[in-house]
């Protein structure tokens, strides 16, 4: 009898680091595959309409907080799940789709497979809610599929048997791989090119303004530098930056900003970047990867191993950290040797396959 895995998705991010294991799955005969998206982002996910991963869509689009999309999802998951055999829920990241689905599998006893499993800042409260969730579904999942050593020993402190742990790489980088339409390579670079994204919460919050003003001093002093900004889709971010820039609207600063990028036109874009500002985890681990000079505008960040490695730098949320890390990177190159050791952690391309070698083998 096949073993039913049921994923679950809501966010571009967690489509892209699961299509690969989903397609690796849905090939191998020992399983059956049900698709499940919560449509937290359909409208970032249009772009990836495939045939082949065709999915149920909740679509829980209509809620004002968090609170109401938790308590949406459940009931809606609930009446999908009743008329269905799921033996294993399979989900990625740390995102609301994730720590309700999460929830649920443990209020009906289905045990959850997690991918990036035991990425940690230890603080609850950075990033926000998305650490909390993170700590939550590991002591909810049986399978940890962590993405380096680092996560594994992060859940090994928490008490989490190491036979339940699978350092398996970052599937993720597999699609970016297999879709990457340039070799990885600095002959596309423009330089003082600088590409910015920007989505957390922490970010709309609070230090969002304060990092647009040190932007502006930052390219006021240093106007052979270039921005482009592909602005995300959430109205509290548009109306912050549109405020911010409306002061001086006859200034002259180098920045282009962008309506927001599926991913592959994201791709081009970064694939020009020398410097890549960026508050999300999945951008972190490509620009890496990559070799792009990295700034990360948080406070603290649960990819631990791109800071040990010097492969990126924290700029503070606030962006008060961006003038310095930029003199440093004019002054020094990232190691390639790093970059190699992050490309082996992160699986360079084989992750998927690692994982739908080792559900064969543990689940069947």
């Amino acid at each position: 009898m096949m073993i039913n895995i049921t994923f679950v998705f809501g966010t571009r991010p967690e489509f892209i680091k699961l299509a690969k294991v989903i397609e690796k799955l849905k090939n191998n005969r020992k399983f059956s595959i049900t698709i499940i998206s919560s449509g937290q982002q359909d409208d970032l996910l249009k772009a990836f309409k495939d045939s082949k991963l065709n999915s149920i869509n909740l679509k829980i689009k209509k809620f004002n907080n968090t609170e109401m999309f938790i308590s949406n999802f459940l009931v809606a998951f609930d009446m999908i799940l009743k008329k269905k055999k799921v033996d294993y829920l399979f989900v990625q990241g740390d995102t609301s789709t994730v720590y309700a689905s999460s929830l649920y599998g443990f209020l009906n006893k289905i045990p959850i497979i997690h991918l990036e499993a035991g990425l940690r800042t230890n603080d609850i409260h950075k990033p926000f809610p998305e650490e909390f969730y993170r700590q939550n579904v590991s002591k909810i999942a049986s399978i940890h599929l962590a993405q380096t050593n680092s996560g594994k020993r992060n859940l090994i402190k928490e008490g989490i048997k190491s036979n339940k742990i699978f350092v398996v790489g970052n599937p993720g980088i597999d699609y970016l791989l297999d879709g990457y339409t340039t070799k990885i390579s600095k002959k596309l670079e423009s330089k003082n090119n600088i590409l910015i994204t920007m989505h957390r919460r922490e970010a709309i919050d609070g230090s969002l303004r304060k990092f647009i003003y040190n932007l502006k001093v930052f390219l006021r002093t240093n106007p052979e530098y270039s921005v482009n900004w592909p602005v995300h889709s959430n109205p509290n971010i548009l109306n912050q930056i549109k405020e911010s820039f409306k002061s001086k609207p006859k200034e002259k600063l180098k920045i282009n900003f962008l309506k927001p990028l599926d991913y592959f036109e994201f791709n081009k874009y970064l694939s020009k970047a020398e410097y890549l500002i960026t508050d999300s985890g999945g951008v972190q681990e490509e620009g890496a990867y990559l070799g792009k000079k990295l700034l990360i505008a948080r406070d603290v960040t649960e990819r631990e191993d791109i800071i040990r490695l010097k492969l990126g730098m924290l700029i503070k949320a606030d962006g008060s950290k961006l003038f310095d890390r930029i003199q440093y990177y004019k002054k020094n190159s990232i190691d390639l040797k790093n970059t190699n050791i992050w490309r082996n952690y992160q699986g360079r391309g084989k992750s998927s396959l690692k994982i739908n070698n080792l559900l064969t083998k543990i689940l069947c």
